[in-house]
């Protein structure tokens, strides 16, 4: 046992550089070991359409790269203040398609606005996500008949879930002729929307 003593007293530079190459060896075959993945941040709880997310409302994970998906966001800074384009549960990932960007109209075409309107008919919009196109149609109930008031309309916001009386209030991009049509008829008819399949 002395002998072993001396001998580990007298490598001991030797022993001490070897037990260190050995620790970075280890640290970077548990790297390796570890598949590659991606952080992505997700819902914290379940979400209603409409909700504008809060630090509270989000989450990050790391997932591996080929679940990850690719317009998945990243740090959670980019999505406070946005608002969710449809319901979600808690665990989906944040995209650029579940959210609206925080300037709503940023990247529409020049002389595009956005006109909130109310539908009298809060289930038509139960299938209907953000930046779904519709058609929206005013019921004159005096004339009797129906007319497609906007073509192709691209549905910018959708109310979060709660008391529908009166109306459901729903904004959608359009160019200002169309615009001041929809708003003119939402003054003396009951508006609704059609959706077809792609």
């Amino acid at each position: 046992m002395e002998t072993l003593s001396r001998l580990v007293l007298h490598h001991r530079r030797l022993l001490a550089a070897l037990f260190a190459g050995l620790a970075v060896l280890l640290a970077l075959l548990q790297l390796e070991s570890e598949p590659p993945g991606r952080h992505v941040v997700t819902a914290a709880r379940d979400l209603d359409s409409g909700s504008v997310l809060t630090e509270h409302d989000l989450t990050r994970i790391r997932l591996p790269v080929d679940a990850a998906p690719q317009h998945g966001f990243t740090r959670p800074d980019d999505v406070v203040g946005r608002t969710v384009a449809g319901p979600m549960r808690e665990g989906e990932v944040l995209t650029d398609r579940r959210v609206v960007r925080a300037d709503r109209m940023g990247g529409y075409p020049d002389g595009t606005v956005l006109v909130t309107v109310r539908l009298a008919d809060a289930d038509a919009l139960t299938h209907l996500r953000v930046g779904d196109r519709v058609d929206v149609v005013a019921v004159d109930q005096d004339a009797d008949g129906a007319q497609v008031v906007a073509r192709d309309a691209e549905i910018v916001t959708l109310p979060p879930a709660g008391d529908d009386t009166g109306g459901v209030p729903v904004g959608f991009a359009a160019q200002e002729e169309d615009a001041l049509e929809l708003a003119e008829r939402s003054l003396d008819s009951r508006l609704s929307v059609l959706a077809s399949r792609p």
